[in-house]
């Protein structure tokens, strides 16, 4: 590819994610967000990250399939990390980033791809995410080792909400990156029949990409999502007993359960525990009114 395709490859996409991206922060945050983006083409990642300040919370993750993965970099200054997960949860802002953070960051992350598979078609798979991390990263070396010199991409993205801004660096970079040096024009003596053609492919970004309508543009892409079967399953108690006492059960056997009359029942969805409920009757048939639903603090302690 042609210096600078790289980057106007990536700009075009953002352009196209920063309306979904807007939406689903604002949705999952109840507040505005604005997104802005600086980019710049490096020709050694690992360089490039060097001159970042550690340490940082960090999102690793690859995006497509074999043979065109691209792996990513995500860093998030700690006072974002915090924010974002108490405004998720409805809570005050903690002091310090605990692995209850890192659980919520990897659930903002998965909701927002979520929301991007559903505005934008991925016909080739680009949003295809594999091996998802979140943890805190000392230094540069444990990215991206130092003797590695990948052609790839930094951006810096500025979030911004009700007045406060928050930075965060993007690394993406491939090892199929590979930049073509522009060679000065012949004199008019050459020949074009010496001159062979140039093979230029456009860039592809696997969690970064596609070319679809924006998030509220169409509903084509949700109607896709309808026909999806989920088990709901509704859990009056559960309790764990021996092989010996299993045994002895009977017809007529009475089993006791921990959980006292008249508490809620649990309504799972696909094995999750997505509410709760009571029992009603309905022209003979068991049925069951919703009386609450799980917090997204609580599917967050779900996460494992």
């Amino acid at each position: 590819m042609n210096k600078n395709e790289l980057r106007n490859s990536y700009q075009r996409q953002m352009d196209e994610l920063r309306p979904v991206l807007n939406k689903g922060l604002a949705d999952l945050f109840q507040r505005s967000i604005m997104i802005s983006e600086e980019i710049e083409e490096t020709t050694n990642i690992a360089q490039t990250l060097s001159q970042t300040e550690f340490p940082k919370i960090a999102l690793m993750f690859q995006s497509g399939v074999q043979p065109e993965t691209i792996s990513h970099l995500l860093l998030f200054p700690s006072e974002f990390v915090l924010s974002a997960y108490a405004w998720m949860v409805g809570e005050d802002p903690a002091e310090e980033v605990d692995e209850s953070h890192l659980d919520g960051l990897k659930e903002i992350f998965n909701q927002m791809l979520g929301q991007i598979r559903m505005a934008i078609p991925d016909d080739s798979s680009r949003f295809t995410v594999n091996n998802l991390q979140a943890g805190l990263i000392e230094k540069p070396e444990d990215a991206i080792p130092g003797d590695e010199s990948y052609h790839g991409l930094k951006a810096k993205i500025k979030l911004n909400s009700e007045n406060h801004d928050f930075f965060v660096e993007h690394f993406a970079w491939s090892d199929r990156w590979e930049i073509i040096q522009e060679e000065p024009q012949e004199s008019a003596s050459v020949e074009s029949s010496n001159v062979g053609p140039v093979n230029v492919e456009p860039a592809e970004f696997g969690g970064l990409g596609g070319n679809g309508q924006a998030y509220g543009g169409s509903t084509r892409n949700i109607e896709m999502l309808l026909d999806v079967d989920l088990e709901i399953t509704v859990e009056l108690d559960r309790k764990s007993m021996l092989v010996s006492d299993l045994l002895k059960l009977g017809k007529g056997s009475i089993i006791e359960f921990p959980k006292s009359a008249g508490e809620p029942l649990d309504i799972l969805v696909n094995g999750r525990k997505f509410a709760e409920g009571e029992v009603v009757v309905i022209d003979d048939k068991f049925g069951v009114r919703i009386t609450q639903l799980v917090s997204p603090k609580e599917r967050l302690k779900k996460l494992a």
